[in-house]
């Protein structure tokens, strides 16, 4: 799952096998492990907040890049030719005057922000260590807030100043930093191995059940040998993805109220981890013993609430206006939002559905198996939001034709490529990146001569994809 354009990335089989159980059972593991991505990610406050970061610099750059003067227009050009970005966490303060002094901290800031809660190590060292971390996070969270008012969010006071209580460090163990992406990559691996149950993986080649538990044995499995040892005991594979679902939802100021103090313990998801697997010293809950259920899931997350002196976090206001996708592709804005106009819409939907059954997301696969795994052969309309929107298969894209036709599927990819080309343009230097979009748009001359022209009209500025 690329977050850069929300494509669903699906290759046909991971197993080279003549064994065609074996084969579905590979591809189909790795499909719940990759659409879980999808799931917890729009079905949980911290990618809601993501969301909004994401849209907040884009919308950001998009209006800078625009309103470039062509001194600085020629500087870009100079800058990334010469292997230099164009903002940077290095080089600041670069721009010293005018309106792009403050544009070039702000972006700089968001950025931060977004990376710092997903994962660090998308930031360099340098960024972390000299970047005013307190400044970034409680400046970002106060800009998306006042540009989500009354629309994604609560009404944002004219005073409001958001802040951060405590010290703003990062979860460091004995076996490297724990960041939100591996809790999100933990609690995946912990769905496919939900599949061992299936049809399919029974009756495969043990070969895959024993892959898996190879994967929980490397980084991935970090969350669970954790939570062991701060526990003092085994806990089960259905307990650490509540415990996960827990950390990933985090009180939001704006979103959750309009309380504007947060402490990073209860707003950073790893911290949320810890604090949580903490708690679970001397306490044996039902998900221990049972299969997990909507019930028992709710009061886990009530009792560890109150174990662990945390909040769970929700959403105050109504996420999207928008109720179908092509609503999202038709509806005016700017290419920036379409993306994100998707995310939050789809998210609204997840939430909606968090509320009656919130194993759909929490043990997101248990959804593949037994009764609950009939309703995916005809969706009804909660249901499908439980699965990415738009994926690539072997390089071709691909789109739910019953909600969007050509033209429609065609101008959300656009905006996907567009809004993700913003920090390739700002922060990157050589060719723009293509890794997150469909191969076969690229191998086709006129397909990218249009879609150059499109981010020309966007951003004024002559670059493109297989430009230098």
């Amino acid at each position: 799952m690329n977050l850069r354009s929300q494509i669903l990335f699906q290759d046909q089989t991971r197993t080279r096998t003549s064994d065609l159980v074996t084969a579905v059972g590979s591809w189909h593991k790795t499909y719940v492990h990759e659409s879980s991505h999808w799931a917890r990610y729009h079905g949980s406050t911290v990618g809601i907040l993501l969301s909004l970061l994401r849209r907040t610099r884009d919308q950001l750059a998009a209006y800078t890049i625009s309103h470039l003067p062509r001194q600085d227009v020629e500087h870009l050009h100079e800058d990334r030719s010469s292997g230099l970005p164009f903002f940077s966490f290095e080089r600041y303060p670069k721009h010293a005057q005018g309106e792009l002094k403050y544009s070039e901290l702000d972006w700089l800031n968001l950025y931060f922000a977004y990376y710092l809660l997903l994962d660090p190590e998308g930031l360099t060292e340098f960024d972390t260590a000299t970047w005013d971390m307190r400044a970034a996070m409680e400046h970002s969270l106060e800009d998306m807030w006042r540009q989500g008012a009354g629309m994604e969010m609560v009404e944002c006071p004219d005073d409001v100043r958001v802040g951060i209580d405590g010290p703003l460090k990062l979860v460091h163990t004995s076996e490297g930093p724990l960041t939100s992406r591996v809790l999100f990559e933990c609690a995946a691996v912990l769905d496919e191995l939900f599949q061992v149950e299936g049809a399919f993986i029974r009756k495969a080649d043990p070969a895959l059940r024993e892959f898996l538990l190879e994967v929980l044995n490397g980084e991935y499995g970090m969350p669970c040998r954790l939570a062991r040892a701060l526990a003092g005991r085994t806990l089960g594979g259905s307990t650490v993805l509540a415990l996960i679902d827990f950390a990933l939802n985090p009180v939001v100021p704006g979103l959750n109220s309009d309380d504007p103090s947060v402490d990073w313990k209860e707003l950073y998801p790893p911290y949320r981890f810890v604090t949580a697997a903490k708690a679970m010293t001397g306490w044996e809950t039902d998900l221990e013993f049972q299969y997990p259920s909507h019930e028992a899931t709710v009061h886990f997350q009530h009792m560890l609430a109150k174990r662990s002196g945390l909040r769970m976090g929700s959403v105050a206001s109504r996420l999207s206006d928008l109720s179908t996708l092509r609503e999202a592709a038709t509806a005016p804005m700017h290419l920036s939002a379409r993306t994100p106009a998707v995310s939050l819409m789809c998210a609204s939907r997840l939430l909606a559905l968090r509320e009656r059954d919130v194993c759909s997301i929490s043990h997101y696969g248990v959804n593949f198996l037994g009764e609950r795994a009939t309703r995916f052969i005809k969706p009804d309309r909660d249901v499908q939001w439980l699965f990415p929107v738009f994926q690539v298969s072997q390089g071709e894209y691909r789109w739910p034709a019953e909600h969007v036709g050509l033209d429609e599927a065609t101008d959300l990819l656009i905006g996907a490529a567009v809004a993700s080309a913003y920090d390739d343009i700002l922060h990157g230097v050589g060719p723009l990146a293509h890794d997150h979009l469909p191969r076969s748009l690229f191998d086709d001359a006129g397909q990218v001569e249009a879609l150059n022209q499109v981010l020309k009209d966007s951003t004024g500025l002559d670059m493109g994809w297989h430009r230098t």
